[in-house]
This record gives C-alpha cells, sequence and structure tokens, in this order.
C-alpha cells in the first residue's frame, strides 16, 4: 500500500514537473516570437498564471522617473492598482535583490493600511520575484494567492527561472527597439543632409575614388547645368581653368596621401561661359579598412570677393603712391598709436630713416612736455573721422631726431583698412611761415607806429596852419576830430593785420571818444566785421554823427539819447543796415545850409560804402540810415 501511493505521489511529481517544462517551453516561445512589448507582456503573465499556480499576476517596470509601474495584469481591478501605485520594497539602484515571499498578508511587516487594502482585493497571499537585465533591477512581477500559500523551493526556483527568460525577453525587445530607433534616427539624418545638402546656398560634392562625379547639390548642378542622371559621364575637371589645373591637381594629391583637409582656390567655367572663382575646402574619405573612397568638398564662389580684395589692394598701392608724392610728411599709425607708415618727406622732416620710425610709437616725434595734452597723443585715434587741422588755436611742436623741436601743423584724417581703422597724419613744418609772419608783423608794427607819426605831423602843421589863418577854432577841432577819428580806425585794422575789423568795436571807441558819458547811448545789433575801406568810412560817419550831437543834436541837453543799431542780412548776398537815432534832445529843424560833415555823411560816406545814406531831421531828432552791400566772407561773423 505504501508503495502504491509512493508511486503515485512519483507520478503526481513526474507529470507536474513536466507541465512546468511545458509551460517554460512555451514562455521561451512566446517569448521569442513577440514583436512587441506588449506580446511578451502577455507571454509572461500566461506563464505565470500557467505555472505557479496562482489565480492572479502583474508585471511592473520602472519609469523614466524611478517609479514602478503597472504595464500588465491579470484579475487586479483598478482602484487597487490605483492604491499601491509606485509601492515596491526596491529602487533602481538596489543590487541583488532577492525575491520575496508572503504565505499570509496578516503576518507580514507591511503597513497596515497596505495590508488592509491587500485583504479587500481578496489576496491572502503574494510574492515579488525581480526582473534583472544585465545585472541591473528594471522591475518585478507578483504573484497573488486567494489564501495562505506556502510556497515550496520548487516554486521559488520556477519563478526565479521565469523572471530571468522575461528579462531576457525585455533585454532583446529593448535592443531591437533600440536598434530600430537608431535605425530610424540613421535614416531621418541621413534624409536631413540629403535636404540640407540639396537646399544649401553653397556647392557640395562628392567624387569617386578616380575623380568622376558621385553627388553634386543642386547649387552646383546649376553652376554647370548637370542633371543628376548626367553625373556619371559629367568630366568636371574640363571646366577648370588650364593654368590652376596642375595646382590643384598636386594639393589635391598630398592631401590624400596626409589624409587631411585641403583647401584651395580655383578658376571654373560656369554654364554661360564665364570664368568664377571657386574656393574648395576638401577632406578624403576612407573607409573602416583604410581604403580611399573619393573626396568629399564643398565650393563657394568668392569671385566678387576676390575682385573686392584685388581693387582694395590696388586702392592701397595707389593710395601709398599718393602719400608717398606728398609735399607734406605723412605718417599713418593704427589704433594703438604705433607707425605703419611713413613717406620720405616725414623721414627727411623728421631726420630719421623709415625702418627707425615704422613699428615705434607716435610719440617718438613728440616733445616729452607735450605728450600728455599733445592732440597727436591720442588712445583712439579713429575719434578723428574726416581730415581736420589739429591745434585748436595752441602751437604745436615735433621733436626730431636730433632733439631739436619744430613748430609744425597737423591735419589727421581717420580711415577704415584691411587692417583696421588707420589714422592718417599730415605734418608740415611751419617754422618758415612763422618767422615770415613774425616779419609781417613787425613790418605792420613799423607801419602803424609811422602812420600814426605821420598824423601827428598832419595835426600839427593842421595846428600851425589854423592858428597862423584866420579860421576859427571851432573848424579847428573838426580837423582834429575827423584825424583822431582816422587814427582809431588804423589802431583796430592794425590789430587784425588790415583784415577787417569789428563794427561794435569801431563804434564803441569812436563813441567813446566824443561822449564822455557812455549811458546815453545804447548800442545794439549782431557781430558784423568790415574791410579796411567800410570801416574807415563807418568811423568817419559816425565821428561827424556824434560831433552834430553834442553841437546841435539830442548830446547838447542834458536829456538826450542816441540808438545805434544795426543789422545784417543772411541771403547770398548780404547787406547792412544801420541806424542812428536822436531822441530826448532840442526840437530838430532842417538846416539851411549843408556843411562838410553832411557832404561826408551824404556823398563820400554812400561813395565808399556803395549803398545809400538817409538824413531825416525830424523834430523829435536826427534819424540817419545807412544801407550797404557786405563782402560774403569779410561781412560774416566771427
Amino acid at each position: 500500500m505504501q508503495q502504491q501511493t509512493a508511486v503515485r505521489a512519483d507520478g503526481e511529481a513526474l507529470v507536474h514537473q513536466v507541465d512546468e517544462l511545458t509551460a517554460l517551453y512555451r514562455l521561451t516561445n512566446h517569448l521569442y516570437r513577440a514583436r512587441s512589448l506588449h506580446d511578451i507582456h502577455d507571454a509572461a503573465l500566461e506563464a505565470i498564471l500557467g505555472t505557479l499556480g496562482c489565480s492572479r499576476a502583474s508585471l511592473l517596470l520602472f519609469d523614466e522617473a524611478g517609479v514602478m509601474q503597472f504595464v500588465g495584469w491579470r484579475g487586479l481591478s483598478d482602484s487597487y492598482r490605483a492604491a499601491v501605485k509606485g509601492h515596491s520594497p526596491w529602487n533602481p539602484k538596489t543590487v541583488d535583490p532577492d525575491p520575496i515571499f508572503i504565505g499570509d498578508i496578516d503576518l507580514a511587516d507591511e503597513p497596515e493600511w497596505l495590508k488592509a487594502r491587500i485583504k479587500a482585493e481578496g489576496i491572502r497571499a503574494l510574492a515579488f520575484i525581480p526582473l534583472i537585465v544585465q545585472g541591473a533591477l528594471i522591475g518585478k512581477f507578483m504573484t497573488y494567492y486567494d489564501r495562505s500559500h506556502a510556497f515550496a523551493p520548487h516554486e521559488i526556483d520556477l519563478a526565479v527561472t521565469i523572471a530571468r527568460q522575461i528579462g531576457f525577453a525585455l533585454e532583446r525587445a529593448g535592443a531591437e527597439q533600440a536598434r530600430r530607433a537608431a535605425e530610424a534616427e540613421l535614416r531621418e539624418s541621413e534624409e536631413r543632409f540629403r535636404l540640407m545638402s540639396e537646399n544649401a546656398p553653397v556647392m557640395i560634392w562628392m567624387s569617386h575614388p578616380d575623380g568622376s562625379c558621385l553627388h553634386l547639390n543642386r547649387m552646383l548642378r546649376a553652376f554647370w547645368k548637370v542633371e543628376e542622371e548626367q553625373l556619371a559621364t559629367f568630366d568636371w575637371q574640363r571646366t577648370l581653368h588650364p593654368e590652376d589645373a596642375p595646382e590643384i591637381a598636386r594639393l589635391m594629391t598630398e592631401a590624400i596621401a596626409a589624409q587631411a583637409n585641403v583647401r584651395l582656390k580655383g578658376r571654373y567655367l560656369n554654364a554661360e561661359g564665364r570664368y568664377r572663382v571657386l574656393e574648395t575646402n576638401a577632406q578624403p574619405r576612407f573607409s573602416p579598412k583604410g581604403e580611399y573612397l573619393g573626396m568629399i568638398g564643398v565650393n563657394v564662389d568668392i569671385t566678387e570677393r576676390e575682385q573686392t580684395e584685388r581693387e582694395l589692394r590696388d586702392s592701397e598701392e595707389r593710395f601709398r603712391l599718393a602719400v608717398e608724392a606728398a609735399p607734406s610728411g605723412m605718417i599713418m599709425a593704427d589704433a594703438e598709436g604705433r607707425i605703419v607708415m611713413v613717406n620720405a618727406q616725414a623721414a627727411k622732416l623728421f631726420g630719421y630713416g623709415r625702418g627707425e620710425l615704422v613699428g615705434q610709437p607716435v610719440d617718438l616725434l613728440v616733445p616729452p612736455r607735450y605728450q600728455q595734452g599733445h592732440p597727436q597723443h591720442r588712445a583712439n585715434y579713429h575719434r578723428y573721422p574726416a581730415a581736420r587741422p589739429m591745434g585748436d588755436g595752441r602751437e604745436l611742436f615735433a621733436r626730431r631726431k636730433d632733439g631739436t623741436e619744430m613748430p609744425v601743423e597737423i591735419s589727421l584724417s581717420s580711415m577704415k583698412t584691411a587692417k583696421g581703422i588707420m589714422t592718417l597724419a599730415a605734418v608740415v613744418d611751419i617754422g618758415s611761415r612763422k618767422r615770415a609772419d613774425a616779419q609781417r608783423e613787425l613790418l605792420l608794427a613799423e607801419l602803424n607806429h609811422r602812420v600814426k607819426n605821420t598824423l601827428a605831423v598832419v595835426q600839427g602843421i593842421a595846428r600851425q596852419t589854423f592858428r597862423a589863418s584866420n579860421a576859427s577854432s571851432e573848424a579847428r577841432k573838426a580837423f582834429e576830430g575827423r584825424l583822431f577819428a582816422l587814427s582809431v580806425a588804423h589802431s583796430l585794422l592794425t590789430r587784425s593785420n588790415w583784415e577787417d575789423a569789428s563794427l561794435e568795436q569801431l563804434a564803441t571807441d569812436t563813441l567813446k571818444v566824443g561822449i564822455p558819458n557812455q549811458a546815453r547811448v545804447a548800442l545794439s545789433g549782431p557781430p558784423v566785421v568790415l574791410p579796411p575801406k567800410e570801416a574807415v568810412a563807418i568811423v568817419l560817419a559816425l565821428h561827424e554823427l556824434c560831433t552834430n550831437a553834442v553841437k546841435y543834436g539830442a548830446l547838447s541837453n542834458d536829456t538826450g539819447r542816441i540808438d545805434l543799431g544795426w543789422s545784417r542780412s543772411d541771403d547770398e548776398h548780404p547787406r547792412l543796415k544801420l541806424v542812428w537815432r536822436e531822441h530826448g534832445g532840442p526840437l530838430v529843424s532842417p538846416p539851411e545850409h549843408r556843411g562838410f560833415g553832411s557832404f561826408l555823411l551824404e556823398r563820400t560816406l554812400a561813395q565808399d560804402l556803395d549803398g545809400s545814406v538817409t538824413a531825416e531831421f525830424r523834430p523829435e531828432g536826427l534819424v540817419c540810415s545807412i544801407d550797404a552791400p557786405l563782402p560774403n566772407q569779410s561781412g560774416s561773423p566771427r
């Protein structure tokens, strides 16, 4: 009897073992045939339910955030899965975890809320089986039992075997998925490259090992007007300029031998029959075995750039020749203030050889005491955008090689060159000019002194003549006053080298002599300068008007006043309008006789000014108006 029982038990065990092996075979077969992760999940759950004797099962994997998520299940409610979501005894960093088998949930060391939720789902026993891929924990599968369950050793071994098979399948699926993703990315990358190459704004090409065309992009096909189907027979080398072919062939051969990039320029005949300059950047291609496969390169049309650079070089050469031929010393400095070029005149002017100046700071040519404030001593030479004389009214000095100083006039201009912003200084030795100016000043001073002496002699002769004649003292004073007025005009013109004189200064100095109380005179008008002839005429007129006002007009009593105003038109032909207006003096009536003063105003003054003079003897006071043209330059304000 006992023997029969043992035989029966062995038979049942054998049958159970055959069932397990059959289930494992089916699992392996299903996993092998699975074409997606979903298929693997389904096969795994079927094998777990079919071999481990559980009523329910689930499969969970870590997501990218490291949270365990359900990816497949059998017999679990949505509420249960939501309640235990993310709960796991392990995390992605757990190394070699052991399976966990819980025969009765009431005896498990778990939180009471979790045990209550598990029992509410009708689960009394459960197991956690880790899934390992390449030594790393990726998830788990779980088995659930409706009642308490004692896990036998063969069940544990079987669970671990199933987990291993699932791990292998997931690993294979992951690799396959990565391979497909890589292939898709490669196809997409190749398509992007094809589109980029085809539509790039540069000429992209590839060649066979013998140099024939393998690929020309759209821009290069258009350059030669070649269709894609013609590439196999198109000979691009026939378009190369014969003079450039030997050098290009040599450079290409060297690049292939050195397995290095090459950069070159050549002239190629385009579809319109014109040679264009193309700059080529190319690289040889080799197989993993080192076999030469051909070249790949990019061409850029630089014809216009080459022409511009050639024109710039020609322009710089013309500029260099012009600088060299300039009559003044020419010095060019960079933005750092270092000399980059000098002409022969500058070298001679400063006593240096050209090689001694090039590369030196411009301070070398500036006396030490002027280096901080000298206009040529600037950190930023590009501050001078256009040619302009330097000095701002101050004397400038430069230093020769022997240490002597010379007065100079400097003009600066900035310009853009291929090497950046440069400043060109034109230096002129003005020593001779200053000596000539000093001599002229000396001659003018001597002339002024002699003219004053002559006027004094004339005044002395007049005084002796009037004393001996029957002329009245009044006539003598009038003559002396006119001489003095001439002296005032002469002095003002001498200060400006007999170029011009300020109208306001002429009026102030003239009236100051004839009218001690300047508060009774009001002057108004813009800055106006007068040439010598006009200045003398205005001074004599103002003297006559002042003398008349003191004797008969507004200045003959204590209440009269004089307003002297003038204006200047700013059109193409400027004119001076000057008005002498008296008021507050005795009543005025037109004179019965015209004296020398009236003749001087109305005839001589109008003739000297080439204008008109009117005198109105109004009851309230004399009004004298002068209207005369002004020269464009000498009459402009300073």
